[in-house]
């Protein structure tokens, strides 16, 4: 197994109550994640450091200072963090590989308007309308 299926075995399994339960992820973002999950997610996701840090509304420099300080990410980086964990993993589940959903990402598409679903990935709401679009291509809806 690559150092990044390890690493996205880990994720999933690590936050498998969170990634099916809505109420643990409030609960788990609540608390705060390391900023390992952050490196980890960098590897899943393919995304460099900067884009992932943008889709958390967070710097790379505040990155370094809450690795620094030992600090965990806040509540609103958490929750965005598990939001993107489970858009991921349905992404993967659907195109299997990381790769193709993320191509897939940087296509407009007609169901959502003509917008591409990788700018709506900043807010929640924007996850949830790309994950719902991931659920419909899944159950054979034309996307």
């Amino acid at each position: 197994m690559t150092a990044s299926g390890k690493i996205k075995h880990a994720l999933f399994h690590r936050f498998e109550q969170e990634l099916s339960n809505p109420v643990a992820m409030v609960l788990k973002a609540s608390s705060g994640l390391s900023v390992s999950v952050f490196d980890q997610m960098t590897v899943l996701t393919l995304l460099s450091r900067q884009e992932l840090a943008a889709l958390i509304h967070i710097t790379t420099k505040t990155i370094e200072n809450y690795r620094s300080l030992k600090k965990k990410l806040n509540r609103p980086e958490s929750e965005q963090l598990l939001q993107l964990l489970v858009l991921y993993k349905k992404g993967e589940e659907i195109f299997g590989s990381i790769k193709e959903f993320n191509s897939w990402l940087k296509l407009s598409h007609p169901m959502l308007g003509g917008l591409v679903p990788f700018e709506l990935l900043y807010t929640t709401g924007g996850i949830q309308l790309v994950l719902e679009e991931l659920y419909r291509i899944e159950y054979g809806a034309f996307a």
